[in-house]
């Protein structure tokens, strides 16, 4: 059974909001215990979700309704009735203002049970990774604090959520994440046992939670970290096209490398803060979710000062007490480990020890290496930026140093700068690198040639020794009589001893074009991002990859290009001249997202089958332009046309 995701507008073909008709036809209430019903929300295959009113003091709710027909057994009835009120219990123990809270509990009659939430107005943060305006790096920061301090929250409560994923965050209209759907998380008297089923959802579970169905806190934080990932790339560290290959890599591989790099995080420090919170041991992951995230603001360049600042004092400095160890044998029973009770006898002894700790731990404090944030810039710009001989960057950026940190600069074309921070030491504001002068000997043949570099003609012939400045670009021209040669260095590029063959130079006026063969094949050439099959009046001329070439004989041709895993397909006319080579250009490719309600079906773009099916969580590439989706599931089938024109999630009812 899928959850439910709770406040995911769904609109119909036409873009309609769903009336109060709809209401009707989907059998649904117009009052629920006291509160008015004022539209649906969002429906999934275990219930439906209605904005309604609660008429006394005039406030928005969400109502979550649970659909008992749609369990099939009484075994089954008893364990999710059970989750529905194990929801509204565990929620009931939270009090942050990142959680959605939980005002009332009861049951419809006819339509069996009910929880009364708080309506957060604003999207599920999946729709917005997929589909929303881009965020900016501290838009996405302020989420990932935001949800940090909820989920530490959740944890020093010894209660783990178990289901972390952008489709249970809802973030309000001034940027706020909501933590929700607490329905799977577990606390100490958790009575719920299905050992050996998986809850949750794959793609964000953790590695002892797919392998032996062991989860505590640290469980949360991986999930927490695969979620942080996919929020700042927009990728997920651990793809796959099926569950399978998905839950291979996250048991057995590490995250994938990010190309290109996420703008404004150093690529070293975005894979040692991934590599950590995604680590397969839990024991080698970070010991709270805001100390994750406080790592990773570490290793964020480009955030201003006042935004810096801003965004830490989102988190508590301190606040709650210390999380308890949660320890799990099995899927839904928790226990929390106790603390051993003090001795009021002991407390002198105990007071003396912490006096002592305090006294050592501020000697180290003081004593211990502070680190200063330092503008590297440098002159030339772009240069390669090694710290402690690990590269992190290129200039400008801006990085966390201590005392003893040595960095190393280097850019073609320049001697390397080496820098150690040291006490009392201003670094500069810029770093300028020294160019290398090296002598190059410039020969020709014939010898005896004129040498002209950067347009000032040197004394003496070739063979000629130069002093030549590798930081520089230079343009070198020989010149004897009517032949020359002449060649463009980059930084960094030198003669080499090589010896240039002068040619006899041409002008304009004096230069024959060779007559073209009117029987020289010419070409076509394929610009775009995928391959695509070529097909003339029936005949399947080969396989063009971008950028590769398809001779053709002159003439003009009725083509057919096809792209059966991009469900692309054109046709156009195409005229190939002697010696010539004609460009096809193909569309570009965007990322389509089925989700059906109640129930899901499988996908089919243009009449073929893409092996995916409709639940909102299996994206399907294709080339942009008109396409057919249809979905055929077991309560029907539905088929919509659309101009692809971008990514884009679709959702109707089944």
């Amino acid at each position: 059974m899928k959850n439910l995701t709770i406040y995911s507008l769904i609109s119909d073909a036409s873009g309609r909001m769903t009336t109060m008709g709809d209401l009707d036809n989907l059998s649904l209430p117009r009052m629920i215990g006291r509160y008015q019903v004022l539209r649906l929300l969002g429906s999934g295959a275990m219930g439906s979700v209605v904005l309604a009113e609660d008429p006394r003091i005039k406030r928005k709710v969400a109502i979550k309704l649970m659909k008992l027909d749609a369990v099939r057994t009484e075994a089954d009835q008893h364990e999710y009735l059970a989750r529905f009120q194990r929801e509204a219990e565990v929620s009931g123990l939270l009090n942050h203002p990142g959680i959605v809270a939980i005002y009332d509990v009861g049951e419809v009659e006819g339509h069996g049970p009910f929880l009364a939430m708080e309506f957060v107005a604003g999207k599920p943060l999946d729709g917005l990774i997929k589909n929303g305006p881009p965020l900016s790096i501290k838009e996405k920061l302020r989420i990932a604090v935001g949800l940090a301090e909820a989920l530490d929250h959740a944890h020093a409560k010894a209660i783990v959520h178990r289901d972390v994923k952008p489709g249970n965050v809802m973030v309000s209209e001034d940027g706020r994440p909501k933590l929700m759907d607490f329905g799977i998380a577990k606390r100490e008297d958790a009575s719920l046992t299905q050992t050996g089923t998986f809850l949750g959802t794959p793609s964000y579970a953790s590695p002892e939670q797919i392998k032996e169905g062991t989860v505590d806190n640290r469980s949360d934080i991986f999930s927490f970290g695969v979620l942080v990932f996919e929020l700042m790339s927009g990728q997920s560290p651990f793809p796959g096209s099926s569950i399978n290959t998905i839950l291979y890599r996250i048991v057995n591989e590490p995250p994938i490398e990010v190309q290109p790099p996420v703008m404004g995080v150093l690529p070293e420090g975005w894979r040692r803060v991934f590599d950590r919170v995604l680590a397969k041991r839990p024991a080698d992951r970070h010991p709270s979710c805001t100390a994750f995230v406080r790592d990773l603001l570490d290793a964020v360049v480009e955030l201003g000062k006042e935004d810096r600042r801003e965004v830490l004092g989102l988190m508590r400095m301190s606040g709650e007490a210390p999380i308890p160890e949660i320890v799990s044998t099995s899927f839904d029973e928790t226990m929390v480990v106790a603390r051993p009770e003090s001795r009021k006898a002991q407390w002198p002894w105990m007071t003396a020890l912490v006096l002592v700790a305090a006294l050592v731990g501020g000697w180290f404090i003081y004593q211990a290496p502070r680190r200063t944030r330092l503008k590297i810039d440098s002159i030339p710009a772009k240069a390669k930026v090694f710290l402690n001989d690990l590269e992190v960057g290129s200039t400008p950026q801006n990085q966390p140093l201590m005392q003893g940190d040595k960095l190393r600069l280097e850019a073609k074309g320049f001697e390397p700068l080496l820098y150690e921070l040291k006490p009392g030491e201003a670094p500069p504001s810029v770093f300028e690198l020294k160019p290398i002068i090296s002598n190059q000997l410039v020969d020709s043949t014939p010898k005896g040639a004129t040498v002209v570099l950067d347009e000032k003609t040197l004394e003496g012939e070739t063979p000629l020794l130069i002093q030549w400045n590798q930081g520089l670009p230079h343009r070198l021209t020989l010149t004897k009589d009517k032949l020359g040669h002449a060649l463009d260095f980059g930084p960094g590029e030198v003669p080499g001893g090589r010896v240039f063959e002068l040619k006899e130079a041409t002008t304009a006026e004096t230069r024959q074009e060779p007559a073209l063969n009117p029987n020289d094949p010419g070409s076509l050439k394929l610009a775009g991002g995928f391959s695509v099959r070529v097909k003339s009046a029936g005949k399947d001329l080969g396989e063009l990859s971008p950028g590769g070439k398809l001779a053709l004989a002159p003439g003009t041709y009725q083509l057919e290009l096809l792209s059966t895993r991009y469900f692309y397909r054109d046709a156009r006319a195409v005229t190939v001249s002697p010696g010539q080579t004609a460009t096809l250009t193909v569309t570009g490719l965007a990322f389509l997202t089925i989700n059906t309600f109640p129930g899901s079906g499988k996908v089919f773009v243009d009449g073929q089958d893409t092996g995916t099916e409709s639940d909102g969580s299996s994206p399907v590439q294709v080339a942009l332009g008109r396409h057919t989706i249809t979905v055929r599931g077991p309560k029907g089938t539905k088929t919509e046309t659309l101009d692809v024109t971008g990514d884009k999630l679709l959702s109707f009812p089944l």
